[in-house]
């Protein structure tokens, strides 16, 4: 701006998001002006604090059942893993084991694609096949379509699909589909918090307090490095921005070294 013989005054307004919807309002930093003539530019810098969400969840109407876990978990507040539990009957192709390979490949698009599921099984009544854990998204009525059969015409596999019972366990479900699971229906849940070295920080709502203890156990589960979470008890008023916090989960250890 020097360039142009214009004086530039920095105005920054402090990043800023909150814990508990997906609504991110970015900090503009803006380079207003002092100047006799036109600006050729308006300058815009954008400062990004550290921040994280909960993995998004993927959902689709036809089949929640693979993204949900079991409703008795529903207004949960001391967390039981093992209430997660559920069965699911998922459509499967008895494959030979040499030719699970190729067939993933050629039927990606129709594979179980879920992170932390396993695509190939055991077959309890062959050990010379597996089964191909097929998406019920994809294939919902359990049949395929035309593209799908020939292929397994190409590759020489049988094109009946058949059900197994898949089983899910609190492993298998992302933080959001956890806490959407627990919380009453209709009620916004804790989709982001800050943290610093190990701890993380959340600004819960007056409806989530009750639950408090379990988000934050939900959230050391589901965060490599995470070991204790703390949420906001007052209000900010001092001169440091100091607050008073309690520890939700985890260690109760509140010093932590940051590079």
């Amino acid at each position: 701006l020097w360039r142009f013989g214009y004086s530039a005054r920095l105005l920054k307004t402090n990043h800023f998001r909150t814990a508990a919807s997906n609504t991110s309002f970015p900090a503009v930093c803006m380079l207003l002006a002092q100047y006799s003539g036109r600006i050729p530019e308006v300058f815009v810098v954008i400062k990004k604090n550290s921040f994280f969400t909960m993995p998004e969840t993927a959902e689709d109407k036809t089949n929640l059942e693979l993204y949900s876990p079991h409703p008795q978990v529903r207004g949960m507040t001391l967390l039981n893993r093992e209430a997660f539990k559920r069965t699911v009957v998922v459509p499967v192709l008895k494959v030979k084991k040499e030719t699970v390979n190729t067939l993933l490949k050629s039927l990606k698009h129709a594979v179980l694609q879920r992170p932390g599921l396993k695509r190939v099984v055991e077959d309890p009544e062959d050990e010379d096949s597996r089964l191909v854990i097929l998406d019920p998204h994809k294939i919902p009525e359990f049949s395929l379509g035309e593209s799908e059969q020939e292929v397994l015409k190409q590759l020489d596999v049988c094109p009946e699909v058949s059900k197994y019972d898949l089983e899910l366990t609190y492993e298998n479900f992302k933080s959001e589909e956890i806490l959407r699971a627990v919380l009453p229906e209709g009620q916004e849940v804790t989709s982001g918090f800050s943290r610093v070295g190990h701890i993380a920080h959340l600004n819960l709502r007056d409806h989530q307090l009750q639950y408090r203890h379990l988000i934050g156990q939900v959230i050391i589960d589901k965060n490599p490095g995470i070991s204790c979470v703390v949420n906001k008890t007052n209000i900010i008023d001092s001169t440091y921005r100091n607050f008073e916090m309690e520890v939700l989960a985890g260690e109760s250890n509140l010093v932590t070294k940051v590079q």
